[in-house]
């Protein structure tokens, strides 16, 4: 059977979900383990006599090989209706205009700024703008990238163009700025900037959109069940360790779809550390900097049970919590059923929430919970206690992060008792889709399952340890900022090799 008739014939039998419905099929997967994908668990169906589904006969493409085929897509807007590979383009180097010239150059008194025409393209920038941005070496420290300008002196009133001029035959703009703008010294001031410099720096929508999108934080696909086999992608861990490329391919991954497996790490228990340190660092917790999960007697700790584990996401009583999960697997349970982790995108909950249960999502997204944990572990004793909303949206509407933990959602509920009733509500319709759309998988040994803890709410079905085997898995988090920071590093780097 081919990879694609695989996932149809996957997708049949689950039942596509309605915003996944009559969308063209895409490319799926590369190096997905069939074997171990099985149905939404809430459902208990599995594919097949096995109960599995079976691996495709034909071997699909790694995603770490250098082929045509695995390079990236420019991005479209990133919705639910469909899945396409994360973009690695630079907004910095558009080829719209990266050989085009400033064909003239005016200041508009009226709305005080510079317009520039560049081939069929306006821009326009501000005036205050380029004075604050001047690229001279009394206003900008090139070593460390900082401005210096002294702002004790600044003042908007006093900024003012007296000349712009093309210089370089049209590749950079000169501004000539009156005495006394509020600078250090009386004399008139000469700021020079590169074309490619201020288009990249464009105040259009449509640039500053694709800037947003590419150097700050990409936009998530999100999935449902029926897109998990569609979006779920593995790497080997030594290419990542090895190879900048596939690091990049990795975190675009991550960002893009919350999920990724990595494969074939040694089994032993400082590989989560490794990887991180591609990264940056561990963010470090009260469970240290890498914990071991184990079934433990006495545990102040839920997660070092061998019940059945809830679907949560991590620490919701940190403010600042860990953005990012590493699950390593030494030892998997023998168990035909258990140990088998679940899965769902909490931002698809979410929007489902949003576009189909409208008050419910206010509730959820507006009711500040509290949160918290009490115990003792690597740290010491603590007391954490945050509050915060279900589902924490950011100004411009956007998801930013989803806290669900049952064990760890305190008693105290500090909100109007009329609120209450309606809310415990709106979180059971949140729960039922949230088991509606997750998936169950069991990790092997050498696989580090890697996941969004601001997106993702996993969990684990039961097991039992036997004398001969003992689950063992070896946890560490990363923060968002330093894969971003290094996200952006990676892209950089590349885009100087490529010019």
């Amino acid at each position: 059977m081919s990879v694609l008739r695989c996932v149809t014939k996957l997708t049949r039998v689950i039942g596509a979900s309605t915003l996944f419905a009559n969308q063209p099929t895409v490319p799926l997967s590369t190096g997905f383990n069939f074997s171990n994908l099985k149905r939404n668990h809430t459902a208990g169906n599995t594919f097949g006599s096995s109960g599995t589904i079976r691996k495709a006969s034909l071997s699909p493409l790694s995603v770490d090989r250098e082929t045509s085929e695995n390079q990236h897509r420019s991005p479209r807007l990133k919705s639910v209706h469909f899945v396409e590979e994360p973009s690695s383009s630079s907004p910095h180097n558009n080829p719209s205009t990266s050989h085009e010239k400033i064909s003239a150059a005016t200041f508009d008194g009226t709305s005080s700024r510079v317009v520039l025409c560049v081939g069929k393209e306006r821009y326009e920038f501000p005036a205050v703008w380029l004075r604050d941005n001047c690229q001279c070496a009394q206003c900008f420290h090139g070593g460390s990238s900082s401005r210096v300008l002294d702002w004790e002196l600044f003042d908007v009133d006093r900024v003012k163009v007296t000349q712009v001029s093309v210089l370089d035959g049209g590749k950079a703009l000169e501004v000539i700025w009156a005495k006394d703008d509020g600078a250090k010294g009386s004399e008139t001031h000469r700021s020079v900037y590169d074309l490619q410099w201020l288009i990249s720096r464009s105040f259009k929508a449509e640039d500053t959109k694709r800037y947003l999108q590419e150097w700050y934080r990409p936009e998530p696909i999100i999935w449902g069940v029926s897109g998990f086999g569609k979006v779920l992608r593995e790497f080997s861990f030594e290419k990542i360790l090895q190879d900048d490329a596939i690091l990049q391919q990795w975190i675009e991954a991550l960002i893009a779809y919350g999920v990724v497996m990595i494969k074939d790490a040694p089994l032993t228990e400082n590989e989560c550390r490794r990887l991180a340190d591609r990264i940056g660092f561990i963010r470090k917790t009260h469970y240290g900097e890498e914990f071991i999960v184990k079934a433990k007697e006495g545990t102040s700790n839920v997660a070092y049970l061998s019940t059945p584990l809830q679907m949560h996401t991590d620490l919701p009583y940190y403010d600042y919590k860990p953005g990012c999960n590493l699950l390593h697997c030494l030892v998997q349970s023998t168990n035909t059923i258990g140990g088998e982790n679940l899965l769902a995108d909490g931002f698809y909950v979410a929007e489902q929430l949003r576009q189909h249960h409208p008050d419910d999502f206010r509730l959820l997204s507006e009711t500040l919970v509290d949160w918290s944990d009490l115990g003792a572990d690597e740290a010491g004793t603590f007391h954490s206690i945050y509050r915060a909303p279900v589902i924490c949206i950011g100004r411009d509407g956007r998801l930013e992060r989803i806290n669900h933990s049952v064990p760890q959602r305190d008693s105290h509920f500090s909100v109007p008792i009329d609120r209450v009733e309606p809310w415990y509500r709106a979180m059971q319709r949140f729960v039922t889709i949230l088991h509606r759309e997750a998936v169950s998988f069991k990790t092997a040994p050498g696989d580090i399952l890697t996941f969004s803890n601001v997106r993702m709410v996993h969990g684990r079905t039961g097991y039992t340890d036997t004398a001969a085997n003992t689950r063992h898995i070896v946890g560490a988090y990363l923060d968002w900022d330093e894969i971003y920071s290094k996200l952006r590093v990676l892209k950089a780097t590349s885009n100087r090799k490529q010019h």
